[in-house]
């Protein structure tokens, strides 16, 4: 090792400093803004030289991705999206995995997991800020959030202050039939993460009815603001990286493997031309906030 890196080894054990370990490969899904933040924050949360990402949707990832395990130089294997969650499962990686960027927890023994699904508390915590006079909440219930049944939504809308009506829908084509029946019973509508209902063909037509109806979309991300909701509740994407790293070099150092983990950080994003039309006054707070005009 020579005199220079035997006495920088023994200051990092004498002070009780450990450099992060190297060997975490990440499987990560390109062409996604969200996870592109992530992903630095994990790079920053781990340190430079620490991690090798391989894109799950470049042509040849699977044979990549087993390459990789088969070498045995990878200690941990960080699996971001859902995309990379599926590859990764179909490989059994032998290797302590850590899920992240994933709405919920996967259904299998996969591994720690960092979820995006915000408490509908702390979305309603925002809400109450940015929209203090709209307390009549309308939520639309699909079968993928059939864990939150509408007693459960409604009691924690009331815990928080707000009165909220949930309408079950069963697939993209009842949405706009779902929107309607809110009409006149609701002061806003509040959409929560659901990849059946609200994806690039359902958005447009959601907002167009949502302005028909003088009803303005509380969305969950900075792309359904800029769609035409009023506001916009996310996770803070890089600190998600950053607590994904946290996790991994504590299951590295061998402090345990189950561990399941929700957003530290909330954002918000408001549509300012969208509240002028709604004649919506938005109070900004001290939440952290992007504004599109």
């Amino acid at each position: 090792m020579g005199i220079i890196g035997t006495l920088a080894a023994g200051f990092l054990v004498s002070f009780g400093l450990r450099a992060a370990p190297a060997g975490v490969l990440v499987a990560y899904e390109s062409g996604v803004e969200a996870f592109s933040q992530a992903l630095n924050g994990l790079k920053a949360g781990l340190g430079p030289g620490n991690l090798h990402a391989m894109d799950v949707r470049a042509a040849g990832a699977g044979s990549e991705l087993a390459r990789s395990l088969s070498a045995r130089d990878a200690r941990l294997l960080v699996a971001m999206g859902s995309e990379s969650v599926a590859l990764v499962r179909s490989r059994n990686p032998g290797i302590p995995v850590v899920a992240t960027m994933v709405l919920h927890a996967p259904d299998d023994n996969l591994g720690a997991h960092v979820i995006l699904d915000l408490p509908l508390q702390k979305v309603l915590g925002v809400m109450r800020v940015l929209l203090p006079q709209h307390r009549r909440v309308g939520i639309i219930r699909s079968r993928l959030r059939a864990y939150e049944t509408a007693e459960i939504l409604e009691a924690a809308a009331r815990k928080e202050g707000f009165t909220a009506i949930v309408v079950d829908c069963e697939g993209p084509g009842g949405l706009l039939k779902a929107v309607a029946t809110f009409s006149g019973r609701v002061d806003i509508l509040l959409c929560l993460p659901d990849a059946e209902l609200y994806n690039a063909v359902t958005i447009k037509p959601l907002m167009l009815a949502s302005l028909g109806h003088r009803l303005p979309v509380v969305g969950f991300s900075p792309a359904f603001v800029r769609a035409g909701a009023v506001v916009g509740i996310y996770p803070d994407y890089e600190d998600i990286g950053r607590q994904t790293a946290e996790m991994a070099l504590r299951i590295m150092r061998g402090e345990g493997r189950g561990f399941e983990e929700g957003p530290r950080k909330v954002h918000a994003a408001v549509n300012e031309r969208v509240a002028r039309l709604l004649g919506i006054d938005l109070h900004i707070g001290v939440t952290a906030f992007e504004v599109f005009r």
